[in-house]
């Protein structure tokens, strides 16, 4: 299988090959370039990022292990195929999850963290104004939710928990950009980003925690029955 070139600036990001084979891999994944029920092999990977065989294995073996990847005996890797149902137990736990790592962020973010998180809000706010007029934008929406996340997350102050549920958000961009063919940001998602934020802002928990929750049980409906509907089903 002849998969795309790596990004620019790849090597940079990644210096070590094992994890430069991860990030390509997981990119294709995330972004597109690797379909569900396709095969690829340890030397397609290898001559893609001009590499030996040996960090592909490695990095194979974790996506295998995260869930994306089975491998098959002298064939190669297939990508696996999220199933409707499994997808909408998935956000079930997700939801709840992200929801007690967005409340204790509530919890425990200062008045200058607070003040902080405001300030980014107005970035993030920006960006996504500028992205809802580009077309094909769902890479950069990703890196955006991501980012707005990630930021949320460090105030949590919770190393293990947060690690935890943050290993969900690469299944949940998934399955999310199998479904839709891109990943997709909408205006009533950020809508409840933006009600979350203010509530950490607040120091409102339960409002964060019941926003977080609700949202991300209505994304995994809409998402689980869009697999259903476009009959993505395992062979």
């Amino acid at each position: 299988m002849n998969l795309p070139p790596p990004d620019a600036g790849l090597d940079i990001r990644f210096p070590h090959r094992h994890d430069r084979a991860f990030g390509y891999l997981k990119g294709l994944l995330l972004d597109g370039g690797l379909e569900p029920d396709e095969v690829i092999s340890t030397e397609d990977v290898a001559r893609a990022l001009t590499i030996s065989r040996a960090p592909v294995t490695d990095a194979i073996k974790r996506l295998v292990r995260d869930g994306f990847m089975t491998v098959i005996p002298q064939v190669g890797c297939r990508i696996d195929v999220p199933q409707p149902t499994e997808v909408g137990d998935f956000y079930r736990l997700f939801a709840k999850s992200e929801a007690v790592i967005i409340g204790l962020a509530a919890e425990r973010r200062t008045a200058v963290q607070a003040s902080t998180l405001e300030s980014a809000i107005e970035d993030f706010d920006g960006h996504y104004a500028n992205l809802k007029s580009r077309a094909a934008a769902g890479a950069d929406f990703r890196a955006l939710n991501r980012n707005r996340y990630e930021a949320i997350h460090n105030l949590a102050a919770s190393r293990i928990a947060g690690e935890l549920v943050a290993n969900m958000w690469d299944r949940s961009d998934f399955y999310i950009r199998v479904a839709y063919g891109e990943f997709v940001y909408g205006a009533k998602v950020h809508e409840s980003n933006q009600k979350i934020c203010r509530a950490i802002i607040k120091g409102d928990a339960a409002v964060a925690m019941k926003e977080t929750e609700r949202y991300l049980l209505k994304v995994g409906k809409q998402t689980s029955e869009t697999l259903a509907k476009n009959n993505r089903v395992a062979r």
